[in-house]
């Protein structure tokens, strides 16, 4: 079989459907992009600059769809629910906010180990 020709049996090939695009199916797409971009951490002002950018073609399409009013109704809507989510990164078992604690803790190691050459 040639490099470029798909294979008619190969489960990877790419295949795209149609959907049904009525307004309530277009609704539900632009709640899944917005619970997505909120949970990334997007705040209002850069999930609705999404919807506005024609480079993400799907979204754009829905704020075309449905309009400005509505979409804003929808990132509202989900910032309600997912906009409160924050992460923690862990260092030497203390959050990051409590970074000067954790370099505390490590200066202590160190000195203690001056402590042992000196000893």
């Amino acid at each position: 079989m040639p490099y470029k020709d798909p294979d008619p049996t190969d489960p990877n090939v790419l295949v795209g459907v149609v959907l049904p695009a009525d307004t309530k199916n277009v609704r539900e797409m632009a709640y899944a992009f917005a619970e997505e971009f909120v949970r990334l951490g997007y705040n209002n002002t850069t999930l609705l600059a999404v919807f506005k950018s024609p480079f993400y073609a799907a979204a754009h399409g829905a704020y075309r769809a449905l309009g400005e009013d509505a979409i804003r109704k929808i990132v509202a809507e989900c910032l309600a629910a997912w906009g409160h989510v924050q992460f923690s990164i862990l260092d030497f078992g203390l959050p990051i906010e409590r970074g000067g604690e954790s370099q505390n803790r490590k200066s202590k190691i160190q000195d203690h180990a001056k402590e042992g050459e000196d000893g």
